[in-house]
C-alpha cells in the first residue's frame, strides 16, 4: 500500500489556496492507519512534481494498492484533466502542467491490483473569470475508480474555514468515510451523498466518480 499526497497552497503567480496542507496532513494520518506508506509533499514547481510522481512510479509493482492525491489549483479542458504547479505562469497553458491522464496510463502499466486518484481541485479552465476559490475534484482508474467533487468542465470547488483552521468540502467528507471496511467505489459514493446534501455547495460542487473497477477492494484490506 503505496500513497503520494501533493499539496500546492503558495503559488508565485496565482491566488494562494488555504486547505491543501491541512488536507494532505490530514489524509496521511488517516492513510497510515489503513497500513500505506505516505509520501506527503507541499508547494511543488513542475520539476519537483515530475520528480515526486517518477520516484512514486517506480515503487509500484503486481499487487500494490497506489494512491495518487493532489489538492491545489488545477483544470479541465478537451477531456484531460491537468494539475497546476506552484511556478506555472499566468495565464498557464497544458505544457506548465502536469497531466493526470499521463501519470494514470504509467500506473496502469505497473500491474497494480488498486488504482486510485484522488484530485481535490477546480475544473475550470484558466482562461475563464474566476480563478480565486479554486479548489476540488478526485479521480481514478483501471482497477480504479474517480471521483471529481466538480460537476463539470466549467466548475470549482470550495474551502471551509474555521478560524486559522482550513479545509476543503471533499476532504470534509472523505475523512467520514475512508476508514471504513467497503468496496472504495462504494466509499466514494457516500461521499459523493453527503457532498450532495451538504447546503453550503448544493447546486455549486458535485463530486463525479468514474471507475472500471470490478474486484471487491477495499482500502481496508490487508496487504
Amino acid at each position: 500500500k503505496i500513497a503520494l499526497l501533493v499539496g500546492n497552497n503558495r503559488y508565485q503567480h496565482h491566488p494562494n489556496l488555504m486547505a491543501p496542507v491541512t488536507d494532505v496532513f490530514e489524509l496521511s494520518l488517516l492513510l497510515e492507519q489503513l497500513g500505506f506508506q505516505v509520501v506527503s509533499l507541499l508547494d511543488l514547481n513542475k520539476a519537483e512534481m515530475v520528480t515526486a510522481v517518477s520516484r512514486f512510479l517506480q515503487l509500484l509493482g503486481k499487487g500494490v494498492y497506489a494512491i495518487f492525491y493532489y489538492a491545489g489549483h488545477g483544470y479541465e479542458h478537451s477531456g484531460r484533466n491537468y494539475m497546476v504547479p506552484v511556478d506555472a505562469p499566468q495565464p498557464y497553458a497544458p505544457e506548465n502542467c502536469i497531466s493526470v491522464q499521463r501519470i494514470l496510463q504509467k500506473m496502469q502499466q505497473q500491474q497494480t491490483a488498486l488504482n486510485l486518484i484522488l484530485l481535490d481541485t477546480c475544473r475550470k479552465w484558466p482562461l475563464s473569470k474566476f480563478i480565486g476559490l479554486c479548489h476540488k475534484i478526485s479521480k481514478t482508474a483501471r482497477k480504479v475508480r474517480t471521483s471529481y467533487s466538480c460537476r463539470s468542465e466549467d466548475a470549482e470547488a470550495y474551502e471551509l474555514q474555521d478560524g486559522e483552521f482550513s479545509s476543503g468540502i471533499f476532504m470534509k467528507y472523505l475523512k467520514k468515510h475512508i476508514l471504513q471496511e467497503k468496496k472504495v467505489t462504494h466509499m466514494l459514493e457516500d461521499v459523493l451523498e453527503d457532498i450532495g446534501r451538504d447546503p453550503l455547495v448544493t447546486g455549486k460542487q458535485v463530486m463525479e466518480i468514474k471507475h472500471t473497477l470490478k474486484e471487491a477492494r477495499s482500502l481496508t484490506d490487508p496487504i
